[in-house]
């Protein structure tokens, strides 16, 4: 048989606190979720969804035309001249940055060569006497 001074040890465990380093959250008056009734959208998010959701369905009305277009030329390798020509620009990649680009071609010019060459490029070079 069990003492009585075993029983309490055996039922009492640690408790971790549900927000640790946030007691006031576990008050029964606190609510963790709060109501959503008034939550409103900020204007720049709702049109940047309208600007993406217009992109998507513009691309996908190009892409419809373009695959019928396609489909009215006579032979096959007219149906890809037509998809080579009109997407072309288009559905290709987006252009990597100026600093990627950098990194794949490095200067051969050090920092006062091209201040130089840039400076000769937007006019502003004096020719005259240094």
């Amino acid at each position: 048989m069990a003492n009585k001074e075993d029983k309490p040890t055996e039922e009492r465990k640690r408790r971790v606190p549900l927000y640790p380093g946030f007691p006031e959250l576990a008050r029964s008056d606190v609510s963790v979720y709060p109501s959503y009734s008034v939550l409103g959208v900020a204007y720049r998010v709702v049109c940047r969804h309208r600007y993406h959701w217009a992109k998507v369905a513009q691309r996908k009305q190009f892409m419809s035309e373009l695959h019928s277009f396609e489909k009215l030329q006579p032979n096959a390798l007219g149906g890809v001249r037509v998809h080579r020509e009109f997407s072309q620009g288009i559905l290709s990649h987006k252009i990597p940055s100026r600093r990627y680009i950098q990194k794949l071609t490095p200067d051969p010019l050090n920092m006062n060569q091209r201040m130089r060459v840039e400076e000769i490029i937007s006019g502003r070079a004096n020719f005259g006497k240094k």
